[in-house]
């Protein structure tokens, strides 16, 4: 990614294939933000985001984008509720009813979630219209938003139902971050040492560094966050625009991080989980299994451990969520078809190093039995062994349980 500098304003360009969006940031630039997006020439901006975005800046935000185009706002209640197909329908519908047409841009305006709907919503409304992403957390700004992947979750897993759209444009007002609840700051903090374990070992030092010193919140260094972010992806992603080769390396975590973010979803009672900090805890699930398989180190293993301790992850886990419906999350993983696997295993990215993926350089997968994460969960304490029958009980094998498929 290139970027001349500049002290509030940043201006860039990722990359990514053939593709290329630009990327600007800064702090406290909404008037620089609104200024770009009048010259879009929209008749609408739709703009979709959640509730407690919108209570927390729309006062200040909304106004301002309405200085730029007519405005919609289309909010729901915040979290993985909101990242359904109904949803999408319910935006796209109320999109038509605002008077929207092919010259209207919609603008998610959030978090993760509200970004994906958005972006399913842009690319399916008159079989297309313009795409913009303001976002308001660390997961989304440094992460959710390079990429074209844009999807909302079925019943039986997480994105599984989606498209490719690019954005015309990403725009970062830090100042909007900082309003982030520690568990926010968090989940991007996460997501970035996933970054750092798998792509770029550079960053762990001087990421130790400031966490030590505290939950980070100042403008320079979300600043950081978002160029070291920028830099990490791109170097994966610019020949590789649909994530579907050497790009799959960010999916570093994911099989069970997602698994374990939608089991506790699912249930009332469960504490929730943050994005980043399911993936945070998939990696290290990841480099345990790849240690049993003896291809990471000890020490390797260990900086993942040291990072969830500084990062106050480990403790937020449920033990609560029943270990089957992990696995059979698993088992529905948007990464299959990728290897051909047997139907007691799952593909995973794994390292043999730090920075070092396991597997073909384009195709960084790696077939992993259920029952050896099953074996790995138990030894973190994740889920509860419940119905798993991983005593050898009804003649299943120790390790290899019988999962039974959820709606």
């Amino acid at each position: 990614m290139s970027r001349p500098a500049s002290s509030q304003w940043t201006e860039g360009r990722f990359d990514i294939g053939e593709m290329s969006f630009p990327y600007y940031f800064g702090s406290h630039c909404l008037d620089r933000v609104v200024a770009e997006l009048a010259q879009y020439d929209a008749d609408l901006l739709v703009v979709v985001t959640d509730d407690t975005v919108a209570r927390l800046h729309g006062d200040v935000v909304f106004p301002a984008l309405a200085a730029a185009a007519p405005l919609h706002v289309f909010s729901r209640p915040p979290g993985e509720g909101m990242k359904t197909i109904g949803t999408v329908q319910d935006c796209l519908d109320a999109a038509v009813a605002a008077g929207s047409t092919r010259r209207s841009v919609v603008v998610s305006f959030g978090g993760g979630v509200p970004g994906n709907v958005a972006g399913t919503v842009a690319g399916l409304l008159y079989r297309g219209v313009r795409l913009v992403h303001l976002p308001t957390t660390t997961v989304a700004a440094t992460d959710s938003v390079l990429s074209l992947k844009q999807a909302v979750n079925g019943q039986s897993g997480k994105n599984h139902f989606g498209l490719y759209r690019r954005p015309e444009a990403v725009y970062v007002d830090v100042a909007l971050l900082r309003t982030l609840p520690d568990r926010e700051l968090r989940s991007g903090l996460c997501e970035f040492a996933k970054n750092a374990l798998a792509i770029h070992p550079a960053l762990l030092a001087p990421l130790r560094e400031r966490l030590r010193a505290g939950m980070p919140r100042e403008p320079e260094m979300l600043l950081w966050m978002i160029e070291a972010s920028l830099a990490a992806k791109h170097a994966v992603m610019r020949q590789d625009a649909y994530e579907q080769s050497t790009g799959l390396v960010l999916e570093y975590g994911h099989t069970v991080g997602h698994a374990v973010e939608l089991c506790a979803a699912r249930r009332r009672g469960v504490p929730s989980i943050a994005h980043g900090e399911a993936i945070a805890l998939g990696a290290l699930v990841a480099a345990r299994v790849s240690a049993v398989l003896g291809h990471l180190d000890k020490e390797a293993v260990g900086v993942h451990e040291e990072l969830l301790g500084l990062l106050g992850v480990r403790e937020r886990v449920s033990a609560d969520l029943p270990r089957a419906e992990i696995l059979a999350a698993l088992r529905k993983d948007s990464k299959r078809g990728y290897l051909d696997l047997g139907a007691d295993e799952a593909a995973f990215v794994l390292l043999r190093a730090l920075g070092q993926p396991l597997g073909d350089r384009d195709r960084p997968l790696m077939p992993v039995p259920l029952g050896l994460v099953a074996e790995v969960l138990d030894e973190l304490g994740i889920g509860k062994r419940g119905a798993l029958g991983l005593s050898g009980a009804d003649g299943d094998e120790p390790g290899h349980p019988e999962v039974e498929e959820f709606n």
